[in-house]
């Protein structure tokens, strides 16, 4: 089961899927989502549509379905469908922020500057702390690319101070990659990105590097997937691992209820 974390367009998660929910039951839910995600990230969207529409059928208000649906879209460059999937996703789950990140993507990945530097500031003017501290530093590595790529110096140098005082973060590496790129300095950047390379794993370089893909500075090697980011706080993710937890101890009640000995055994 695939928990919430940010896919530089986030991926998803069951984890608010109702406990109590008897048809259909969690369960089958979960099971539905499962072969919606699994044809995703296999690239077939079709596929993924189709199981979607059936979770879809039986409960429309899922965040989780909602979210997935609009990622799908965006992948798809249908970005009024992908608006509108991701506006019900908030619609059922205000405080979901991996379907609030997709939202703010949408306009950065149709290159309107000012409206992803809106959106993507407005995941910030919240409590910062309920976000993780590598998906604050990626939203505000993408603000400055708004102010960046709209000629916008002076912001985009006030960021890149405030960057400066954590050295050892990749938000810094990447804006001196997107500056140099943005003068045609591929070997000032080719130098960054080799910086942070050593620095950052594998998977953290791919979050920030998505970026450069998605404004045209460079192609995006062959058959690369994109690297999810943990949107949640620590409490978050506690929380969301108590409610799974409780789930199956009432999934346990009710099959010990029905004299399942075998069923209930499994939750244990």
């Amino acid at each position: 089961m695939k928990i919430r974390e940010f896919a530089c367009i986030a991926l998803l998660v069951i984890s608010s899927f109702a406990a109590n929910s008897v048809t259909p039951s969690r369960a089958e839910l979960e099971l539905m989502y499962d072969k919606a995600f699994l044809a995703f990230d296999e690239s077939n969207h079709t596929e993924a549509l189709k199981n979607l529409d059936a979770i879809d059928a039986l409960q429309p208000d899922l965040a989780e379905s909602q979210n997935l649906r609009g990622v799908i879209m965006m992948r798809q460059k249908d970005y009024p469908a992908a608006e509108t999937a991701l506006k019900k996703a908030l619609a059922a789950d205000p405080k979901f922020w991996n379907a609030r990140f997709n939202l703010a993507e949408i306009p950065f990945l149709q290159k309107n500057w000012s409206e992803a530097r809106k959106r993507f500031q407005e995941l910030l003017t919240g409590n910062v702390s309920e976000l993780a501290g590598e998906a604050t530093q990626l939203i505000q590595y993408k603000i400055f690319l708004t102010y960046l790529l709209e000629g916008k110096e002076n912001m985009a140098d006030s960021l890149m101070a405030k960057f400066e005082l954590a050295p050892e973060e990749p938000a810094l590496h990447y804006a001196r990659v997107a500056v140099a790129l943005n003068k045609n300095d591929d070997g000032g950047a080719n130098e960054w990105l080799a910086k942070a390379e050593k620095s950052f794993s594998p998977q953290l370089n791919k979050r920030f590097a998505e970026s450069l893909y998605e404004v045209g500075w460079r192609e995006k090697p062959a058959g690369q997937t994109r690297a999810a980011v943990e949107l949640n706080s620590a409490a978050d993710r506690a929380a969301q691992t108590k409610a799974f937890g409780e789930a199956k101890f009432k999934e346990a009640e009710q099959a010990l209820a029905q004299r399942d000995l075998t069923a209930a055994r499994k939750f244990v």
